[in-house]
């Protein structure tokens, strides 16, 4: 899928790659953001397109002049999930649309997990007495 604007002076293609690159770089930029999760891989338009690419952890689709995106990402522990996603929702709408000219209509944020620190240590903890 592509963007493409047209005038007098020629025409303007955006490819999906970079609006998911826009909006990868505008989530992580908000606090909670711990990593990106690999969206499911939806058979349907994987058959029609032909395409066996690795599924990114943006999806992007557009109806009209109306751009909707998806974003699976995971979040870092003790954050609130709303919080976070509220703030990825307007960072990436507002990223697109001021880089590419064109509306977001919406912009979906799916949490696919929390990152959890690894303490390196498979010892069970022991309580102090």
């Amino acid at each position: 899928m592509e963007i493409t604007s047209s005038n007098e002076k020629g025409s303007v293609i955006i490819s999906e790659e970079v609006l998911a690159s826009i909006a990868t770089n505008a989530a992580k930029d908000v606090e909670g953001v711990s990593s990106f999760s690999n969206r499911p891989v939806d058979v349907v338009s994987t058959i029609r397109s032909g395409s066996l690419k690795v599924m990114s952890p943006v999806r992007v689709l557009q109806n009209g002049d109306d751009i909707s995106i998806s974003i699976y990402l995971n979040l870092e522990p003790n954050k609130k999930i709303r919080t976070v996603a509220q703030s990825v929702q307007s960072n990436v709408k507002e990223a697109v649309q001021n880089m590419t000219g064109r509306l977001v209509s919406k912009v979906n944020v799916i949490v696919a997990g929390i990152d959890f620190e690894d303490s390196g240590s498979n010892e069970p903890l022991q309580s102090e007495e």
